[in-house]
This record gives structure tokens, sequence and C-alpha cells, in this order.
């Protein structure tokens, strides 16, 4: 297991991170970014460059991001995109929107506030994908009992003693499972989810 106490984004943001931490949150955002992007009115086939844009502004930013609270993260990343959207609408003035003109000023007006439902939705799905992705990363830390124990108690809310009975471990052992994989969630995604 890896015992580093260093979240990934303190592991970007310090000296020296590794060309795999780089990779490790583009696998995490790429896809987030891109599903964002597709679903703004007017920006049809631009969504891929667009999200190359964001991923490239978001890693030449990250050394200089603060975490202020939680969520800030995520309302960084949201307003970078939401400035890289403008830009690009800027950059494209004179070219009409192929679709939703209108449509897409009040799409990004609602974007811009975050106490709109549609900040609301980007946040709960960021919070959603990160997750998964955070899960799917630390899962080869972990033999494969104390992951399905873990799946099974927190994930799917069985009860520790039937987990317990169905895998051959206490349940103690299942308790652990959870305890020990909460915590190198927390660890790995600090700052990235709250």
């Amino acid at each position: 297991m890896n015992s580093t106490s260093l979240s990934l984004l303190d592991r970007l943001k310090g000296a020296g991170p590794d060309a795999a931490d780089w990779q490790r949150l583009q696998d995490i955002y790429l896809p987030l970014i891109r599903h964002w992007l597709s679903g703004v009115p007017g920006l049809r086939d631009e969504a891929d460059d667009l999200t190359q844009e964001v991923l490239c502004v978001l890693i030449r930013a990250l050394p200089s991001f603060a975490r202020q609270r939680d969520g800030s993260f995520r309302a960084w990343l949201r307003r970078i995109t939401l400035n890289r959207i403008r830009a690009f609408r800027r950059a494209r003035h004179r070219r009409p929107l192929a679709e939703g003109g209108g449509q897409s000023d009040d799409y990004l007006a609602q974007l811009a506030d975050p106490a709109s439902d549609l900040a609301h939705q980007w946040d709960e799905d960021h919070d959603q994908h990160v997750f998964r992705k955070l899960l799917a990363i630390i899962k080869p830390d972990f033999a494969p009992n104390t992951w399905e124990a873990f799946t099974r108690f927190a994930l799917e809310g069985r009860r520790a003693a039937e987990v317990a009975e169905q895998l051959g471990i206490s349940e103690r052992a299942v308790v652990q499972a959870k305890f020990r994989i909460l915590k190198r969630l927390r660890e790995e995604g600090a700052g990235l989810l709250d």
C-alpha cells in the first residue's frame, strides 16, 4: 500500500511532481471536463479542443491554486472552464455559434452563479466522478478480499456481520477494511473531494 500522506493535489503543487501524478490528474479530469463542455449549448464539435485548453490552463495555474474552503478546487475548476468558454466565444464573436446563442448566454450565467441549480449539478457531477476515479486509482493498493469487504459494507450498505460471514472474515476485519480504504481515499483526494 502507498504510505504517502500527501494528496494528489499536494504532490502536484509541491516541488518536482512526477509525470505519473500529472497523468493521474489528466486521467481524472479530462473525461469530466469533456462531459461538462459537451453540455454547453453552441459548442458542438469544439468541445474537445476546449477541453484541452481547460486542462492546459488547469495544469499551468495549479501551482498558484490556494485552497480556501471545502469545494474551492471544484469551484476554481468551474471558473477556469467558464473563463475558457467565454474566451472561446469572444474569439469566435465574428462567427455566430451554430445554435443556442441566447440559450448559451443563459447557460453561462447559471454556471457563473454558485447558487444555481446548474452549478450544484456540476459540483455533484464532479464529486461523483472524482470519487469513482480515485477509488479505481487506490484499488490496486489493497488485497482483493479487503476491497470486496469495503465494497459490500461501505458502498453497498450491507451489514458488517453479513459481509464477514460471506467472505469468511471477522466483523472487525470488515470494519477495518472500510476504515483503511476511506483513510487512503481521503489522503489521495484531499482538496479534490470534500
